[in-house]
């Protein structure tokens, strides 16, 4: 469940860091590839037994 809850986070706060555009190009890059990560992360949480296949 920790997973879980680290991978929205990230998801959520990748998210957020790539809508800001008043610090330049490269903070949004960092963001949406936060955003991908804890997506990725999501969906291996949700979808396998407590993160073991």
């Amino acid at each position: 469940m920790k997973n879980l809850l680290a991978g929205g986070f990230l998801f959520v706060g990748g998210a957020i860091i790539m809508t800001t555009t008043q610090f330049g190009s490269v903070i949004p890059m960092i963001g949406a590839g936060c955003a991908l990560l804890g997506f990725g992360m999501l969906i291996y949480y949700l979808f396998s037994d407590d993160g073991k296949y």
